[in-house]
């Protein structure tokens, strides 16, 4: 999980970017998204916005790919921002709610 959060060049994101935006065949472009994992966006043109750090995983795939539980066990446990007593509070209230039927 550790090998999950490289940090990348904002810099080199965006001219990898740039040159995706001039591939001029769907196939180049396939091409070069699966060499650099990258493609286009026009957020890009916002000087201040950085992609790299501002990058939203949704929650369905925060708990597929395990970063939920990575943040939890990293960054609150070894990182000591909870206790185990903290944990235990919250698994109580998690417990506790209850979530409407009509809910799937």
């Amino acid at each position: 999980m550790e090998n999950w959060f490289t940090v990348r060049d904002v810099k080199e994101h965006k001219r990898n970017a740039a040159i995706w935006k001039q591939q001029n065949t769907e196939e180049d472009r396939r091409q070069h998204i699966s060499e650099t994992h990258v493609r286009w966006s026009e957020m890009l043109r916002l000087p201040y916005y950085d992609l790299i750090r501002h990058l939203v995983v949704d929650p369905m795939h925060n708990l597929f790919l395990g970063i939920a539980q990575w943040i939890i066990k990293k960054l609150w446990i070894e990182g000591n921002k909870i206790s185990k007593a903290d944990l235990e509070i919250m698994e109580r209230k998690a417990k506790g709610t209850k979530i409407p039927a009509d809910l799937g």
